[in-house]
Order: C-alpha cells, then sequence, then structure tokens
C-alpha cells in the first residue's frame, strides 16, 4: 500500500521547498498532495514548480482561503 501525505498550505513560499526536501528525505516512498489555499506569495507555482520536477507530488489548487 502507498502511504500519501497530504500538506495544505498558505503563504509557504519560504518554507516549501525544505519541507518537501526533508520530507523526501526521511520518506522517499511516499506520494504528497500539496493543497494551496490560493497563497498570494506564490507558495502555488513554486509548488507546481516542484510537481514538475517529481512525479510524486500533486497539487490541488484551491480558488479562495477557507481556511
Amino acid at each position: 500500500m502507498k502511504t500519501l501525505v497530504i500538506t495544505p498550505t498558505y503563504n509557504e513560499s519560504g518554507n516549501i521547498r525544505g519541507a518537501v526536501s526533508r520530507l523526501f528525505a526521511e520518506n522517499p516512498d511516499v506520494d504528497l498532495l500539496i493543497v494551496d489555499d490560493s497563497s498570494p506569495d506564490g507558495t502555488g507555482e513554486i509548488a507546481d514548480e516542484l510537481a514538475k520536477a517529481d512525479k510524486r507530488i500533486d497539487v490541488l489548487h484551491r480558488k479562495g482561503k477557507d481556511g
């Protein structure tokens, strides 16, 4: 069975790359779903870049901030 880690994000542009890197360093066999809550700081775009570079990552963009 494959493990899926779901990570909600909002304004995490300064943290997301490091967090993803640490996750995969400790758990290389997991998949990651990043759920961005319409971050105005570019978090969603960074998540898209990460997903493009790594097939273990998927991104869901929410249209508005719902908490």
